[in-house]
């Protein structure tokens, strides 16, 4: 399990069944019930924002940005920002909530926003609410494509900058990958094709940090990272299937244990399942 959701999972006081990881393990989205209590609070480089579903009472936040003390109404959330250590006391909540490893912002163009003016409030917004709510629906019935969980975070914390007063920024164009580069990925997923990959790891072939090379590739190809590999291991698949090979047997060959699984993706991709696809 990704250290930041084993974290969130040692930190609750029972098993959280309902939580959805990132790719990268830098985003968790979770839906879980809380019973009242209080203790530290804070970490370094996470981001934690909780939606209040149900329940709810007196918040209580001394962090070293301040004191919030306020009661906590369904709909509205809170925000523990990286680097807030202190003490908290709450009541029983339902919540929605979102973590996220902001270490991942290091290198993205103008890092992490400057948003502790939010930390000392209860807030309501439409925009986060839909974000947080949309996410969690489209996990909840298999329809979340690749890095949709990180472009959501990315959408909460754009919408977070608004909150805090910071103007709409202009997105800064990343430099797409050249054609060597392109190609120099290309051979590195065929000759690991059968292997899980992450976005490290695509990254370190180039000598790139995680967050930069997917900003470029998204340039180049139009893709984020998960997309391009499982794009590239299906159009692999088409071929090795034109020739006869089993359903199983291509699966195991692109890296998915689970054949299902593999059918599943090779239907998002080309629009029908392995099993149709026509052979030689």
């Amino acid at each position: 399990m990704p250290a930041l959701a084993d974290q969130l999972h040692r930190e609750a006081a029972q098993p959280m069944a309902g939580t959805l990881t990132s790719e990268d393990g830098s985003v968790v989205l979770l839906r879980h019930g809380f019973q009242a209590s209080e203790g530290a609070m804070g970490h370094p480089h996470q981001l934690r924002l909780g939606l209040l579903l149900a329940g709810g009472g007196d918040l209580y936040q001394r962090t070293t940005a301040g004191v919030l003390q306020a009661p906590w109404l369904p709909g509205q959330f809170n925000v523990v920002l990286p680097g807030d250590h202190g003490h908290y006391a709450s009541p029983a909540v339902e919540l929605l909530g979102m973590a996220i490893d902001t270490a991942q912002w290091r290198d993205a163009p103008g890092g992490f926003p400057d948003i502790h003016s939010l930390s000392l409030r209860l807030h309501r917004d439409p925009v986060i609410a839909s974000v947080l709510h949309a996410l969690w629906s489209s996990a909840q019935v298999d329809a979340c494509l690749p890095g949709f969980l990180q472009y959501g975070a990315e959408v909460v914390v754009r919408r977070l900058a608004q909150l805090a007063g910071h103007p709409p920024a202009r997105p800064r164009m990343a430099a797409p990958l050249s054609s060597r580069q392109l190609r120099k990925l290309q051979d590195f997923v065929d000759e690991h094709r059968f292997q899980p990959l992450d976005v490290a790891a695509l990254a370190g072939v180039l000598g790139m940090q995680p967050t930069t090379f997917s900003r470029a590739l998204r340039a180049a190809t139009g893709m984020p990272p998960y997309a391009y590999l499982t794009q590239h291991r299906m159009h692999w698949a088409q071929c090795a299937l034109s020739k006869g090979e089993r359903v199983t047997d291509v699966a195991l060959a692109c890296g998915y244990a689970n054949p299902s699984k593999f059918s599943a993706a090779f239907r998002r991709v080309v629009g029908i399942l392995p099993s149709g696809w026509p052979r030689r």
